[in-house]
């Protein structure tokens, strides 16, 4: 599984001349039990981005200071909206070590957390989603021929160590991993990244120092990605905040008619479905701030819908359609 060594000096000074709020970030961490491990990632541009051929993530195994293994990402991410890599095995998997050690068992990864994601990860052990709370990750851009590390998740090269000195530990808030406290952030958690966070860390932390509170918020072990992101970016043409209320309904939509109430006139509404294609757009001349549209050719599914209201702000919300 190894691949060509990179100096870790290399990796660990790339940085990113890029503007906040200009480049893809990851915005969930699932680090649950077993193997359902899944990443999200946020796109806080006002554009759709490829993701084919253009970006990948990595996972950097205990410690090491070169990828251990990196899967190609496939498919868009639209303005405002997220895409989940998840892990992708769906049976039991024998893995057999080299000796000494003995052959075990991995179990798949829940089916409703698969079902959230747009992309799976190989199918079998050993892939970038088998991270389990020590192990770095980056998503990274192919940039004239050279992937660059335009985001980073811990902090590459350590092996955080445990409560009793062995190295089967994880990262924490305070002190930054669990060799004196025994508590972990990064193992048996679902971190969300800060809606106030704006781009990704292209620095690597020195080790030692990463503090993972300081860019997540910690949830409970198995909470599952819900489509949509938080985010202060000012993405050059909206504001996408939580601040302004919005109620979409009937949510599910059964009839084709979506009604959206909000605090705001509405002025545009755009969906786009779950692999950041633009399926409907309509523009609105009425200052009421509650409209109905009706939107009869949608497949049945869970789409993203951006409603916008001038004045740069913008609301994300998740639509199902039935």
């Amino acid at each position: 599984m190894k691949k060509q060594l990179l100096l870790f000096c290399s990796v660990a000074s790339v940085t990113l001349a890029s503007a906040q709020c200009s480049e893809l970030f990851f915005s969930k961490y699932v680090c649950a039990s077993g193997n359902d491990k899944a990443v999200e990632i946020y796109n806080p541009t006002a554009n759709t981005i490829t993701l084919t051929g253009t970006y990948q993530v990595s996972m950097y195994d205990n410690g090491a200071t070169s990828p251990s293994v990196s899967h190609p990402l496939i498919g868009t991410i639209a303005s405002g909206a997220t895409f989940v890599f998840c892990n992708g095995q769906v049976t039991i998997d024998s893995v057999f070590p080299a000796p000494p050690s003995t052959p075990y068992a991995t179990y798949p990864c829940d089916t409703a957390l698969q079902n959230h994601a747009q992309q799976l990860d190989s199918a079998h052990f050993y892939a970038f989603s088998y991270f389990n709370g020590d192990d770095a990750l980056t998503l990274d851009k192919n940039i004239s021929g050279n992937w660059t590390t335009v985001d980073i998740f811990a902090c590459i090269g350590e092996w955080p160590i445990s409560s009793t000195g062995s190295h089967v530990g994880w990262w924490n808030s305070s002190p930054y991993n669990n060799a004196t406290t025994g508590h972990s952030w990064t193992k048996y958690h679902t971190l969300q990244r800060k809606s106030t966070v704006k781009q990704g860390v292209t620095q690597n932390p020195a080790p030692g120092s990463w503090n993972v509170s300081v860019e997540w918020d910690s949830l409970p072990n198995k909470t599952f990605p819900t489509g949509s992101h938080s985010c202060a970016c000012i993405s050059g043409v909206e504001e996408f905040t939580n601040d302004i209320f919005v109620n979409v309904f009937p949510n599910p939509v059964n009839s084709g008619i979506i009604n959206i109430a909000a605090v705001l006139p509405v002025k545009q509404i755009q969906i786009y479905n779950l692999i950041g294609k633009l399926v409907y757009e309509e523009k609105m001349n009425s200052s009421a701030p509650w409209i109905s549209v009706n939107v009869p050719n949608l497949a049945p599914g869970a789409y993203i819908l951006k409603s916008s209201f001038g004045e740069n702000k913008g609301h994300i919300s998740k639509l199902m359609v039935q």
